[in-house]
């Protein structure tokens, strides 16, 4: 799974740095801006070198076995988002894999059922929304947590309310900060050589994070084919005589 993160990553890199970005609403660029220099402060002065602190001194097998035992507590959403999408093997993989790893794999520390041909395929809630036909709404930044767009924030927040109601806001906090932060420890060195090379930070990120979520979601997809099908706005038209 880290392997492929890192691929996605410079693929994602390649991808933005050799093609224009993909047009889509951003009606709220300006806050989105602010929030977006707020988060690379906190990755520059806090989030970044407490993750360095942690790949350095912490042995590979540890990260790796937290990171696992992490997304295993997630595989119970996996399994509730992939049935509200209608994909049923997909939701009977994570109810499996939950069930072998808790038990086999030493409560998630080892992924046991991956072993046994029963692979990681998370699916989020916002997964399910979009499956819906929802559209993506205006592109958001988040505090800390960073790219998203209204459909996929509004779905987060139900989750997370959902979530803190059923095992209490304390242990849910744990679990969400721990595995966001294994998450971005793992690719950190890689987002800061990302930022070093852009020209503007923001924009790749942007064109990333759409291009990324249209790959994986279809009424994104849509929305983006249409776009580039409309028909050019008679003003630029004109002014193109």
């Amino acid at each position: 799974m880290r392997r492929s993160t890192r691929f996605l990553i410079f693929s994602l890199l390649a991808l933005v740095l050799a093609a224009p970005a993909q047009a889509a609403p951003d009606p709220l660029e300006p806050v989105n801006r602010r929030i977006h220099a707020l988060n690379r402060l906190l990755q520059a002065h806090v989030l970044g070198p407490v993750a360095e602190v942690y790949v350095e001194y912490t042995p590979p097998g540890v990260r790796e076995g937290v990171a696992n035992a992490l997304a295993n507590l997630g595989e119970p959403i996996t399994a509730i988002s992939s049935i509200a999408a209608g994909d049923l093997p997909r939701a009977g993989n994570a109810a499996l894999r939950f069930g072998i790893n808790t038990t086999l794999g030493l409560g998630g520390v080892a992924d046991a059922a991956a072993s046994l041909g029963f692979p990681r395929r998370p699916m989020a809630t916002a997964d399910a929304v979009c499956s819906w036909g929802v559209p993506s709404g205006p592109y958001l930044v988040l505090p800390v947590i960073g790219p998203s767009t209204l459909r996929d924030a509004g779905a987060m927040v139900a989750t997370s309310a959902a979530l803190s109601q059923l095992v209490g806001p304390e242990a849910f906090l744990g679990w969400r900060s721990g595995e966001l932060f294994t998450t971005y420890a793992s690719f950190h060195a890689e987002l800061q050589q990302i930022d070093a090379q852009a020209l503007d930070s923001y924009a790749v990120h942007r064109s990333a994070f759409l291009q990324r979520r249209a790959a994986a979601c279809p009424a994104d997809r849509q929305a983006i084919a249409e776009e580039e099908d409309e028909p050019a706005p008679r003003e630029a038209l004109a002014a193109t005589d």
